[in-house]
């Protein structure tokens, strides 16, 4: 008996069919980019909305800080101010104990100005301003932070009007009266009874005022800059909250 074998018959496509399989497979892999790419923007978007919430947080805490030592700067300008007219007269350097002794402590008190920089620096360390896609609002960031710098600068000057005042302060004032004024709570007490001082030598005295003058000069200096830096923090606040659509609490 006679075998036949079946013959196998080979389809050959069309040229338009393999085009059609070539532009299916592409569309199916742009649209997978094109996807992909969507949920990274999202998430990035989202991230940036999230890092910028942050920020608003620690710049109302900044606000808040600044509204509080400027207050106290402008008090302490008075305090000193009263304290300079005493030094440089010697009548009343004898009749005006309290006040000398009450504003020689107190007015040269400085807070140093503490910025939280918490977000700041997860966005400067993680690579992460690159998220912030307004280029402007970016470098309105990096401005504020870069202010804050300076005033810590400034602070430093003080600080190191401060330590020249305090050498020449130990000279003058009667070291029991000053432990006489601490309390517990951080507090200077005012006397009422005329306490004198241990030293009371023209030259000493113009040294000590000399520093007071200068200590008074750079905090005027650094209310300015408060200000300025007060001002700059309550605009970007601003400024991010309305691009953003953050939340205002």
């Amino acid at each position: 008996m006679e075998v036949h074998h079946p013959h196998h018959i080979t389809h050959k496509k069309k040229w338009s069919e393999y085009l059609l399989e070539f532009f299916m497979l592409f569309l199916a892999v742009f649209l997978g980019f094109i996807a992909e790419n969507i949920r990274e923007n999202s998430v990035e978007r989202h991230r940036e909305h999230q890092y910028l919430q942050s920020l608003v947080s620690d710049l109302k805490e900044d606000t808040t800080v600044l509204r509080y030592q400027l207050e106290q700067h402008k008090n302490s300008i008075v305090m000193m101010d009263s304290f300079i007219t005493i030094l440089n007269n010697l009548s009343l350097v004898r009749n005006e104990g309290n006040d000398l002794y009450y504003f020689g402590r107190i007015a040269p008190r400085l807070r140093t100005f503490t910025a939280n920089m918490t977000t700041y620096e997860q966005l400067k360390n993680s690579g992460s301003f690159r998220l912030i896609s307004d280029a402007e609002i970016s470098e309105k960031i990096i401005n504020y932070y870069q202010a804050v710098l300076h005033m810590r600068q400034l602070e430093d000057i003080y600080a190191s009007e401060f330590v020249d005042y305090k050498r020449i302060a130990a000279q003058v004032f009667e070291p029991s009266v000053f432990q006489k004024q601490e309390s517990g709570e951080d507090d200077v007490a005012r006397f009422t009874d005329n306490p004198q001082l241990q030293n009371t030598d023209p030259k000493l005295l113009k040294q000590l005022c000399i520093y007071a003058i200068y200590m008074n000069g750079s905090r005027r200096t650094i209310v300015r800059y408060n200000e300025r830096l007060l001002k700059a923090a309550s605009d970007l606040i601003n400024c991010l909250q309305k691009e953003y659509h953050l939340n205002n609490s």
